[in-house]
């Protein structure tokens, strides 16, 4: 039995105070009376980072996408965060350093699109969003703990939350946002639904970040990103923050652990980013201790494919879906959410649940899929590998390779990892074609200096990818 709402109902109650729960605390004030959030940590009044967001100390970026999305959510949200010291990256070739794959995209490429990325902190991005839902006049919070759902048998419905202690709060819907640690699916066992299928993925990433202040005018760029690959499974990222100071993270992959003080983090960095970054990061001074944190899993608790639900909860962002954090996608996903949200109650609260659930399913499997096929074939992690995996990876790492040096394929690369466009469209015949005849030059380039005996740095600077010594036309083997 399912129990349908009024087009517009009395009382919405929100488990957990993150980016997730207020992005949907906002959506829902448009549909109901009342919408409570209920948050255990202390919600700071100014731009830092909670002691329940531990993850929120490491490098933050709000991608094209992302800014998109919570945009639409929030409007006015980018300009108070440029307002607010907030820097922005565009598509200029000194903004970015973006190496995926053993391949550096961007660099003195002047692409063509608009690729407007933005770069607050965790701690300011949530304040700025937190400000605004709760100056919204049905919008209240509660520093208290939500015990379990009520759930009501005889209706197959949850019709509220218990509180810590004891009091019972009646709610039309309630949405289940506390994160990865979500107990939805014991509830559910318990209610006699059964626990929803979960995909997982092994990914071992280790984190290790320091705050660090870096003189004026030593790095043009805003953005520093450098991904682990298989033969080489640390990585690091770098990003200029409203407040002045770089957040510079470095991260294993695969269990791989990463250095544990700075003198190990500038050392990691000579051996991955331009001496010009690298040697900045030394003149730097550390700012506060560093801050260390382990992802060992990526889950996907698929309640799309439950053969029922209950009415009258929901589940939301990393409580459905928590992907690799070396992506930096987690704020988008829960964006692409809110907006999931929205368009599904503006079509009636008819069967809502499901709906929703099948919603998030659609935008989350693109992501998914791609960062699954990154994380066992580049990573070394651990899951499922269907057999397509391999071939896949090994024309992504063609076309990648070719984008090095033609910013019109670099520019397709990256308005994908940043969600800008579907990651269901394969390159059409114009890019493909683009893809094959830059490698054919450079393997004929490398050809030619080999049979010329050319110097090596003749080779680095007609070939500026990893060694090539066939054409990158082939599908490697699996």
């Amino acid at each position: 039995m399912r129990r349908n709402l009024q087009s517009r109902s009395h009382h919405a109650v929100v488990i957990g105070g993150s980016i997730a729960g207020l992005c949907a605390a906002r959506v829902l004030s448009d549909h109901f009376d009342r919408v409570t959030i209920y948050e255990r940590d202390e919600l700071p009044d100014e731009p830092v980072n909670r002691s329940a967001i531990p993850q929120g100390l490491h490098v933050h970026l709000l991608m094209a996408r992302g800014a998109q999305e919570l945009e639409s959510v929030f409007p006015g949200l980018l300009a108070d965060m440029v307002d607010a010291g907030v820097p922005v990256i565009e598509n200029r070739p000194e903004s970015i350093h973006f190496s995926a794959a053993g391949h550096v995209l961007g660099t003195g490429q002047q692409m063509l699109g608009e690729f407007t990325a933005y770069v607050p902190s965790r701690g300011h991005l949530e304040w700025q969003i937190r400000n605004r839902v709760l100056s919204i006049p049905n919008v209240s919070v509660a520093r208290q703990v939500v015990s379990q759902p009520r759930f009501d048998p005889a209706t197959r419905s949850v019709t509220g939350v218990v509180l810590d202690d004891g009091e019972t709060v009646a709610a039309d819907l309630v949405v289940e946002a506390s994160g990865r640690g979500s107990r939805l699916p014991v509830w559910l066992e318990e209610w006699g639904f059964g626990r929803p299928r979960e995909d997982q993925i092994q990914v071992g990433v280790t984190y290790a970040s320091q705050r660090v202040h870096i003189p004026e005018g030593l790095i043009a760029e805003k953005m520093v990103v450098c991904g682990a690959a298989l033969d080489r499974p640390r990585g690091m990222g770098m990003l200029f923050h409203e407040d002045g100071i770089w957040i510079v993270t470095a991260f294993g992959v695969a269990k791989t652990e990463p250095p544990r003080d700075f003198a190990g983090i500038c050392a990691l960095a000579e051996t991955l980013l331009p001496p010009h970054i690298s040697a900045a990061l030394r003149a730097g001074d550390p700012v506060g201790k560093m801050n260390f944190h382990r992802y060992p899993t990526r889950k996907w608790r698929r309640y799309d494919k439950m053969a029922e639900l209950p009415s009258g909860i929901i589940p939301f962002g990393d409580a459905v879906a928590s992907l690799n954090p070396t992506f930096g996608q987690g704020v988008t996903m829960a964006a692409l959410q809110a907006n999931n949200l929205r368009a599904v109650l503006d079509d009636g609260t008819d069967n809502l649940v499901a709906r929703l659930a099948k919603a998030t399913a659609r935008t989350t499997l693109p992501v998914w899929l791609m960062n699954a096929v990154a994380d066992i074939e580049e990573h070394g992690a651990q899951g499922p590998r269907p057999w397509w995996y391999g071939p896949l990876f090994g024309l992504f790492k063609q076309f990648v390779g070719a984008a090095e040096t033609d910013p019109v394929l670099a520019e397709w690369f990256l308005r994908r990892t940043s969600l800008l466009d579907s990651l269901w469209v394969v390159p059409p015949p114009r890019l493909v074609g683009r893809a094959i005849r830059n490698n054919v030059r450079l393997w004929r380039a490398e050809r030619q200096r080999m049979h010329t005996g050319g110097s090596a740095a003749a080779h680095s600077a007609v070939v500026p990818a990893a060694e090539r010594t066939e054409p990158t036309l082939s599908t490697p083997a699996e």
